[in-house]
């Protein structure tokens, strides 16, 4: 038996006037996702632990049977992992854009990842410190790592402060913290001299390398993981797991969709679980577009869930689908709520529809994330 395991970061949502009342999960077009929760079993699932922020790290972990409150120390450092960079603290680094004290773009008004390159290069050139290292990682997505101190300085994502002054949101809790601002407010005044589209950089989610188990160990499979981000291909290395990368993706609703679902496909034949995880839809919810997000729905149900199933056998295959987290258009963020799940499996129930009020219907009922591979394997 095989395993799939599609992840459409961020698809859950809340229900939009606009749409009728619907989310757009269930306004959209969704017949393969359909197929998936009709011809299996359904249910929620919690990816986010009491106490923890609703960020994709910790949400992945979860699906992947490991316990965050045991194993998790930032996401940094699990970026990190996956582009073999170390240090004392590893934190994420946005290039981002902020105008009159508030923080206008996340992404840096969607800077290519040449571009960033480029950011990052001239921020070494000329960075006040020599114990810290700026790290390309892509596009918006970079790393920053602080050697000499130490601490837990309490940073918040950029997404989730969109539209909001920055001054009640910058790094606090000690003198890592007050290094943070310093680079913050250095860039500040350093960027708008380089960059077009960045004019911050923003610094969060720091810690130290972490240790976690071996997937195999844990669960009797060998592995690989497939995505656009490198938070998925660090937790694959922390994980002793294989990882595919795709050329042509873009972590965006215009992503190579027929690589990427071409090489799920391909993994299958060489591991036992495969794990397919694309950024789009996340990515639209961020920007609050309704109408982006139902269209990177319909084009996600369409090139990679119907390519893929049209193409695999699906008597030898188990297919699990659930995003890591929702992504509300209405707070554009993500929020810690449970998400809906379907296994494509010889159980079933009678939800019909793929969304996030059918599947709680669903017999599998609430599940916690760190389960689903052990439920996967025995229904």
């Amino acid at each position: 038996m095989k395993y799939l395991i599609l992840i459409p970061d961020g698809l859950a949502d809340w229900s939009i006037e606009k749409l009728g009342g619907k989310t757009p999960l269930e306004y959209a077009q969704t017949e393969n996702m359909d197929f998936i929760a009709r011809e299996g079993i359904c249910g929620i699932a919690k990816t986010i632990p009491e106490g923890f922020e609703p960020g994709s790290d910790i949400a992945n972990l979860s699906i992947l049977g490991v316990d965050p409150r045991k194993y998790y120390t930032g996401r940094g450092p699990i970026e990190a992992l996956a582009k073999g960079i170390k240090g004392d603290v590893i934190f994420r680094c946005n290039l981002v854009y902020i105008e009159n004290g508030v923080m206008v773009d996340y992404s840096g008004n969607r800077i290519t990842d040449k571009e960033a390159k480029e950011v990052i290069r001239e921020l070494n050139e000329n960075k006040p410190f020599d114990f810290v290292e700026f790290h390309h990682g892509f596009a918006f997505r970079n790393l920053l790592v602080v050697n000499g101190i130490e601490g837990n300085a309490k940073t918040f994502p950029p997404h989730d402060i969109m539209g909001e002054k920055i001054e009640k949101y910058l790094p606090s809790n000690g003198e890592l913290a007050e290094l943070l601002r310093k680079l913050i407010y250095w860039s500040m005044e350093f960027l708008p001299d380089v960059s077009e589209k960045v004019n911050a950089v923003w610094p969060w989610s720091g810690g130290k390398l972490p240790k976690m188990p071996s997937f195999e160990e844990m669960h009797k499979l060998r592995g690989c993981i497939i995505s656009e981000v490198d938070l998925l291909y660090g937790i694959a290395n922390a994980l002793k797991m294989d990882s595919l990368k795709v050329e042509g993706v873009t972590a965006f609703v215009d992503t190579n969709y027929k690589g990427l679902a071409k090489a799920a496909i391909k993994a299958l034949s060489k591991y036992d679980l495969v794990v397919l995880h694309t950024e789009g839809i996340d990515e639209a919810g961020h920007e609050g577009d309704v109408e982006l997000k139902v269209e990177a729905i319909e084009l996600y149900d369409e090139k990679i869930v119907g390519y893929i199933i049209d193409r695999i056998d699906l008597e030898d295959t188990k297919i699990m689908l659930l995003p890591d987290h929702p992504t509300p258009i209405k707070v554009r963020t993500h929020v810690a709520e449970p998400v809906p799940v379907a296994i494509y499996c010889e159980r079933k129930d009678d939800v019909k529809r793929y969304s996030e009020k059918d599947c709680r219907r669903g017999k599998l009922g609430l599940v916690n994330a760190t389960e689903l591979i052990k439920i996967m394997k025995r229904v």
